[in-house]
């Protein structure tokens, strides 16, 4: 299931790190460019988020209080389509050039540099998808693929294509290019690394994006639970529990973490601040206030009203 293309464009600094935190992740960016602009066009198929991003001077870090922050892990694939970047995560530093990319871990601190106007493309979806081994995964975050020989340039000339035309992905088939994406790109780390990922099932990546988008859609349903998930999705819910398990997680944890992250980012979303705390807790199903608060906390190191009031504060 995909939704269509949005574009924004942007020229206020401020606005562009709310809105890079609303649709990607909080990152703290900085620019010494007077005349900052930057524009992002953005599809969410089946919970795997692709954009195009476009921007003038600037410097990005996820830090490692952000990267601690407890948000869904994804790993995100980069791909330098115009200019030049840096990419500095796990010990890893290169300079990517156009048609270069390179995988980077939203769970551990990274910088980027973009020094003069540059685009690129950048795929985010659940670590679970890419299927290499543990040890593997470690070693990949800030690790730069060349496009310019080898498979990386049979990768990267399959990214630069999507880059250039997102819409396709608004069709029926766009769940399938956009996990292709993953399996080659992971197919190119494991040519890089000399090791070989393991096969995976199609059909069970599919069936398990599809139940991530229905509970997506239901998320403010208090009462969503595994019984009626499972009978939506005609298999038993034993069959649900391990399909989560495979995944490193349970239901009622994903759907936990789910409510929590959109949560957040309503709480640190300027159109939502004359929206009461208690009134999104509720709107993303979690109707008891106390509760919500505390898990909130537990999750996050500060109170929902804590954590808005430092969202709020000028920089």
């Amino acid at each position: 299931m995909a939704a269509a293309v949005s574009s924004i464009q942007i020229s206020d600094l401020t606005e562009w790190r709310r809105t890079v935190a609303s649709l990607l992740l909080p990152l703290d960016i900085q620019t010494d460019d007077e005349n900052f602009r930057a524009r992002i066009d953005a599809i969410t198929v089946n919970g795997i988020r692709l954009f195009t991003v476009s921007a003038s001077r600037h410097w990005l870090e996820r830090t490692r209080r952000l990267a601690s922050a407890g948000a869904d892990p994804f790993f995100s694939i980069s791909v330098q389509l115009e200019g030049t970047s840096t990419i500095s995560q796990h010990g890893h530093h290169d300079v990517l050039m156009p048609g270069d990319f390179t995988v980077y871990d939203s769970t551990v601190p990274y910088e980027r540099r973009f020094e003069a106007d540059s685009s690129s493309l950048v795929v985010m979806f659940p670590q679970q998808l890419i299927n290499l081994p543990p040890k593997a995964l470690a070693g990949i975050a800030g690790l730069r693929i060349s496009g310019a020989e080898g498979f990386g340039a049979i990768v990267s000339a399959f990214l630069v294509g999507v880059a250039r035309n997102l819409p396709a992905l608004e069709g029926r088939l766009g769940l399938s290019m956009a996990a292709s994406m993953v399996d080659l790109v992971t197919a190119a780390f494991s040519e890089k690394m000399g090791i070989v990922a393991p096969n995976r099932s199609r059909s069970r990546l599919e069936q398990m994006m599809a139940i991530r988008e229905s509970i997506m859609a239901k998320l403010g349903d208090p009462e969503l639970a595994p019984d009626a998930i499972a009978a939506e999705h005609f298999i038993s819910t034993r069959q649900l529990h391990i399909l989560f398990r495979e995944q490193g997680t349970t239901v009622s944890t994903w759907i936990r973490e789910r409510r929590l992250e959109m949560i957040r980012r309503d709480l640190v979303d300027p159109l939502q601040e004359s929206e009461s705390i208690r009134t999104l807790a509720e709107r993303w199903g979690f109707p008891d206030a106390t509760h919500f608060s505390r898990v909130f906390k537990e999750t996050y190191g500060e109170t929902p009203r804590r954590y808005r009031q430092q969202a709020q504060q000028p920089r």
